[in-house]
């Protein structure tokens, strides 16, 4: 009997400790998912604030080389700029926004988008010249080239810092996990903008400068008179033939690094020209990963980037006209094209001359003219 009594009494005892043990391991495993998931927070947050000091430093440094370029380009003309006001004045110019225009009725969206490219463009000639009053134009072109940089490095920085912030505050790891995700992507486009800094401030060709610098050996190859016409703002025109066809060259006017107003040269050159049989353009094109730099690509279309506007309008006035649009493409990465032009695309513009003459000659005829375009920024390319 003693012995049956101590075995109820263990049985008792050891169904109690059952769910007490399952309790404590309950509590244990809520304690370690707790604790796992503030560490993690913890891990991703100091990785995220070590990229966010990184494009601090980068922006930094693209402000620091704006206001050295000033200060460069007022010594020539013998006067000294308080370095406080122009801080200020740069800071204000990469922290102004350009404000879109309201879409609800699609119709004259791009003329409302041209206007506003213009007023901004023309309202930062105006503050530049504010501080450099007398600044050459190529050097002016630059200036704008390295502000726009600035302004880019100074929004992904901001943008970084904002979601961080918001991930942070909110405990959010969901937040903080697309963060993580996206910053290798983020940080190749930094990257590519501060090699354009460098770039820029030199003068040097970039790779997006392989339009107008491929137009522009053309036309040396084939003996084109090589004074420019201005023909547009910051935009100039040259003249030659190719195989019994007459060729009209446009590009923004080098070696500052402009764009130019390519819709507006095309439009004046339609207004003294009727017949013109194909519109050729020549640009860099984004490659894929597996595809190699400088390979060379044809197309139909307008071979343009940017928000659209000029392509937009060369489409509608090669629409009804009835011109056809034919397209010689320069693959490149994102960095290739902000960085200064390497070999290999230096190499790719002889290949893309010879497929811009096969083009002429395959899809044209004898006594036909051709409006060729070289599209992109002509920093260093001179006309």
């Amino acid at each position: 009997m003693v012995v049956g009594g101590c075995s109820r009494c263990y049985r008792l005892t050891n169904n109690t400790a059952f769910p007490l043990d399952w309790l404590l391991w309950l509590v244990f495993i809520t304690i370690f998912f707790y604790f796992n998931r503030e560490l993690e927070i913890m891990r991703i947050v100091k990785e995220i604030e070590s990229y966010i000091m990184l494009f601090k430093q980068i922006r930094d440094k693209a402000v620091s080389t704006v206001i050295k370029a000033f200060r460069k380009e007022a010594a020539k003309e013998g006067n000294v700029i308080d370095i406080k006001f122009l801080e200020a004045r740069v800071m204000d110019l990469i922290e102004s926004e350009v404000i879109e225009p309201v879409k609800l009725d699609p119709y004259g969206i791009v003329a409302k988008l041209k206007h506003l490219l213009v007023t901004t463009d023309e309202n930062l000639n105006l503050e530049i010249k504010r501080i450099v009053p007398n600044i050459t134009t190529a050097m002016l072109e630059n200036l704008k080239n390295l502000i726009g940089s600035a302004k880019v490095l100074n929004f992904y920085y901001k943008a970084l810092d904002h979601d961080y912030r918001m991930g942070k505050k909110f405990k959010s790891i969901w937040i903080l996990y697309q963060l993580q995700a996206l910053l290798p992507f983020i940080t190749e486009i930094v990257r590519a903008v501060e090699s354009n800094v460098e770039a820029v401030s030199k003068g040097f060709p970039i790779g997006d400068s392989a339009g107008p610098l491929t137009v522009v050996r053309f036309a040396l190859k084939n003996g084109f008179n090589l004074e420019p016409k201005q023909i547009a703002e910051k935009t100039v025109l040259l003249e030659g033939t190719y195989r019994d066809r007459r060729v009209i060259i446009i590009k923004a006017e080098g070696p500052g690094g402009s764009v130019g107003r390519l819709d507006d040269a095309i439009m004046k050159v339609f207004e003294i020209e009727d017949k013109i049989s194909a519109i050729v353009t020549v640009d860099a094109a984004l490659k894929l990963e597996s595809e190699k730099t400088g390979t060379i690509v044809s197309g139909i279309g307008v071979a343009m980037g940017g928000i659209g506007v000029e392509k937009f309008n060369i489409e509608k006035i090669a629409t009804e006209k009835k011109i056809p649009l034919y397209a010689v493409l320069i693959k490149m990465s994102i960095p290739e094209a902000y960085a200064t032009m390497d070999k290999n695309i230096s190499e790719a513009i002889d290949k893309a001359i010879e497929r811009i003459e096969r083009t002429i000659e395959e899809k044209t005829h004898e006594g036909d003219t051709v409006l060729l375009i070289g599209v992109g920024n002509t920093i260093g390319v001179y006309p």
